[in-house]
């Protein structure tokens, strides 16, 4: 799995080609359906942001974002989303997570990072949770512009 700062072509790939549930997830909290206008949003993510890819059908290819932005003073939001590939990179990926970034943004005055997934999307959740993520609360029902319920997953540092 290579790492590298995002791009706007990488971000821009991997939006167009999201997994089934991370479009269901991204979309249902957007005013529109845009993969382009996702990725230009996403460009605005920081400080703390990566493109993670691998070499997929001989080629090299971006296959997930990852990244955290602080809301306020401690307080930190954290996303990540990835296309169909993400089998591939989810185990380098996920290891990163745990010993470079979650100790980055530590270093930075974390103290409750957090986010939010729509129900039904388990490969999120369990992953999360292997992230040390906890399910904060009851589902927050109706989140989504669709009525989708979400729950919020949540570190306290």
């Amino acid at each position: 799995m290579k790492l590298a700062n995002p791009s706007l072509l990488d971000v821009l790939y991997v939006t167009r080609n999201l997994r089934e549930w991370d479009r269901r997830e991204l979309f249902a909290t957007r005013f529109d359906d845009d993969p382009d206008r996702l990725a230009m949003d996403v460009m605005g993510w920081g400080p703390v942001g990566w493109v993670a890819g691998g070499v997929v059908d001989g080629r090299e290819k971006a296959s997930a974002v990852v990244g955290a932005t602080e809301l306020w003073p401690g307080m930190w939001s954290v996303g990540m989303f990835a296309t169909d590939d993400f089998p591939k990179i989810g185990l380098g990926l996920t290891r990163f997570v745990k010993r470079r970034m979650i100790p980055l943004i530590v270093q930075q005055g974390i103290r409750r990072g957090e986010c939010k997934s729509i129900e039904g999307h388990t490969e999120a959740h369990r992953w999360l949770e292997v992230l040390g993520a906890r399910r904060d609360g009851a589902a927050l029902r109706g989140y989504g512009k669709g009525g989708e319920p979400f729950y919020t997953y949540a570190w306290e540092f």
